[in-house]
């Protein structure tokens, strides 16, 4: 099983999440040239012009190990998450969160969806529709399964042991406006697409999961970018 792993991860946040919400109550220019000669183009080679594409002669399954490689080496990163989970239903999250385990961002589970901002061992959470932030910590029952949320780690451990991956090269395509190749692979009644980037570092920007027990999108970018988990101001904070 290539993605079995990944998808733990994703229960686990779906779980997460369900206990969150309820602890929480409910193009550049070019310099211009002396134009009084004629200009006569330069020859280009065909390595100019047609660089050679770095992932050519790599088969999906490579390319989409080296992926979750790279990726696992985030030390931060956004995340966006779309699950339809069989048990807990419908989650979306929306998150900046690093290894360090801060994060900041919202949660929904269902028709609730909460504010969250995690600093050290410190949680603030704000229910949707109210003005005030809640204070615990993660010595608490709660404050244990709101810390998994937070921290990366826990995530990107779900991308270990893909080696035997089978994924199929596809088309090219673009996330976010940055350059990527499709992967696609399937396994049981579980389809997956898959979109790695093609320029800079190999990063998995975005996977589509369909069938099985938790079907849903996960989206990701900012990698290696700091986390701005601010604590709220002081008259924000419920007594």
């Amino acid at each position: 099983m290539r993605r079995r792993t990944i998808a733990t991860s994703t229960v686990l946040f779906v779980c997460a999440t369900t206990a969150l919400t309820a602890c929480s109550g409910s193009g550049s220019g070019t310099a211009a040239k002396d134009s009084s000669a004629p200009q006569t183009p330069a020859a280009v080679s065909p390595a100019a012009a047609a660089p050679k594409d770095p992932d050519a002669d790599l088969t999906g399954g490579q390319i989409l190990t080296n992926s979750l490689k790279v990726t696992r080496q985030a030390t931060s990163l956004h995340l966006k998450a779309d699950i339809a989970d069989a048990k807990e239903g419908a989650s979306k999250m929306d998150l900046s969160l690093d290894t360090k385990g801060d994060c900041t961002g919202t949660i929904a589970q269902g028709k609730d969806t909460v504010a969250i901002i995690k600093i050290g061992k410190t949680v603030y959470l704000r229910p949707q529709g109210t003005s005030k932030w809640t204070k615990t910590n993660t010595a608490s029952a709660d404050g244990k399964d709101l810390a998994s949320v937070c921290d990366l780690n826990n995530f990107l451990g779900g991308f270990q042991g893909e080696e035997d991956t089978e994924a199929k090269k596809g088309a090219t395509t673009k996330v976010d406006g940055l350059p990527a190749i499709v992967l696609t692979e399937k396994d049981g009644n579980e389809s997956y697409t898959m979109d790695v980037a093609t320029s800079g570092k190999p990063y998995l920007l975005k996977m589509v999961t369909v069938g099985g027990d938790s079907p849903g999108t996960l989206a990701f970018s900012h990698f290696g970018e700091p986390v701005h988990a601010v604590a709220p101001i002081r008259s924000s904070l419920a007594a």
